[in-house]
């Protein structure tokens, strides 16, 4: 047992390293959500969806980490548009994007809950997902996204991809 903390003691600088080290580690798994949110670009398009309905369209790099959009609308469920790289289907009209889309009906037309939730979801530390930040579409605001197109072009961290506009692919593209 002295052995035990003959050691310890022998190498405590290098000890103390480690724990400094893993309490940096430690720090990374708590995500800077306001970092984050600044590879996300969001835009509405009036492309003539049906009415009663939004769809959602998810757009990553091709080589960039997979993110998700969780819709929650009603159930214990929900839908998701997931794009990356290993899932998504690669766009036409640029081969270094993926894109994922959903279309969803509004619950609250067919008796179901007062809102449709909207999170969008990313991995981080070790691949564990967390939700980064949720949208609410209730009826008080429908009018804004009915019958159209939610398309959010999300990058890889720090990648300034989406901040040109020529590079925010049109759904029509897709």
């Amino acid at each position: 047992m002295s052995g035990i903390v003959v050691t310890l003691i022998e190498n405590g600088p290098a000890i103390l390293g480690a724990l400094k080290t893993g309490a940096g580690l430690i720090r990374s798994f708590f995500p800077d959500k306001t970092k984050d949110l600044q590879d996300v670009t969001f835009r509405v398009y009036e492309d003539e969806q049906p009415k009663g309905k939004v769809r959602v369209i998810l757009v990553n790099e091709s080589n960039g980490w997979n993110k998700a959009i969780r819709l929650y609308h009603g159930g214990s469920g929900y839908s998701e548009c997931k794009a990356g790289d290993s899932t998504g289907t690669v766009a036409k009209g640029d081969p270094h994007l993926k894109y994922s889309i959903q279309t969803i009906d509004f619950p609250w037309l067919h008796g179901g809950q007062q809102y449709l939730a909207l999170q969008l979801w990313k991995p981080k530390a070790l691949g564990i997902w967390y939700d980064l930040e949720e949208i609410r579409i209730t009826p008080s605001n429908q009018s804004d996204y009915d019958g159209k197109t939610l398309v959010f072009y999300w990058g890889t961290d720090g990648s300034t991809y989406f901040h040109n506009p020529n590079h925010l692919i049109k759904p029509y593209e897709l």
